[in-house]
């Protein structure tokens, strides 16, 4: 369906006579797609979908969960568990943890379609150690305070993936670190978070998210859209989905480890 809007533009001549153009511009109206938000930990965490379906173009504020999904999630093993809604529209839920090495999908039908993905749960990375670093008023536009370093311990010809979530005071960091070993195969390696400053006595925990290569890629891109450059300059796209048939989201398995420590004043 086309809809199409209509634009007024009044110019006024300097002998003040005025005339009126239209200028009519087609908009087409976008079908509403599924959007699959699911995870699977191998702790902590229960596994969680969230299932929801995009607005029309037009449609600026309705937001549309889907309730009655069938819902599986699988192993290579030939385990298999349903989740089943929460009492919140959307949210589908199950007590399972996933084991490192194994291979799970997810299967979602929905609305008379079915929707598939597979990722694999694989090992840990891990925090060798944390260091700060004070700046004081030497950086423009940063706030004076400590500098938070992390070493990352990478395993040699394994290729590694991961999601790194800051807490400030147990308050999580709305920023997206995301950690490829691509030229740091094998070595320890400092991952600085920049944006990120404390101060004496508040409290920093890293939550390390490892994940396979299509979980990595639907972040990265997902991250890149997110970015305020570009949002500036950059022509829309959906982050790269892990789920067929079209729905957009992804399954992302995880492996987690972290580290904490109480800030102390140098």
């Amino acid at each position: 369906m086309i809809k199409k809007l209509s634009i007024f533009i009044s110019l006024i001549s300097l002998a003040f006579f005025a005339c009126e153009d239209v200028i009519e511009i087609d908009l087409n109206s976008v079908e509403p797609r599924i959007v699959i938000e699911a995870k699977l930990f191998n702790q902590l965490y229960p596994a969680t979908v969230l299932i929801t379906k995009t607005s029309d173009f037009f449609d600026t504020v309705t937001y549309n969960t889907i309730s009655d999904a069938e819902v599986f999630i699988s192993d290579n093993s030939g385990n298999s568990i349903r989740l089943y809604e929460t009492d919140t529209s959307g949210i589908y839920q199950a007590d399972l943890f996933g084991e490192i090495g194994k291979i799970y999908t997810l299967n979602v039908k929905s609305e008379g379609e079915t929707y598939i993905s597979t990722a694999e749960m694989k090992h840990s990375l891990k925090i060798d150690s944390f260091k700060t670093v004070y700046h004081g008023d030497e950086i423009p536009y940063f706030e004076e305070g400590y500098e938070l370093n992390c070493y990352i311990g990478d395993s040699v010809n394994v290729n590694e993936y991961c999601m790194l979530n800051i807490y400030k005071n147990f308050e999580k960091s709305f920023n997206i670190y995301l950690y490829d070993d691509t030229y740091t195969d094998g070595s320890s390696f400092k991952y600085t978070f920049f944006i990120e400053t404390f101060q004496a006595g508040d409290t920093a925990m890293i939550e390390m998210l490892t994940c396979d290569r299509g979980v990595y890629d639907y972040l990265y891109t997902y991250a890149e859209i997110a970015s305020d450059y570009f949002q500036d300059s950059g022509t829309p796209y959906n982050p790269t989905s892990n789920i067929s048939n079209g729905a957009l989201g992804y399954f992302g398995v995880f492996s987690v480890s972290g580290a904490f420590m109480i800030i102390e004043e140098e």
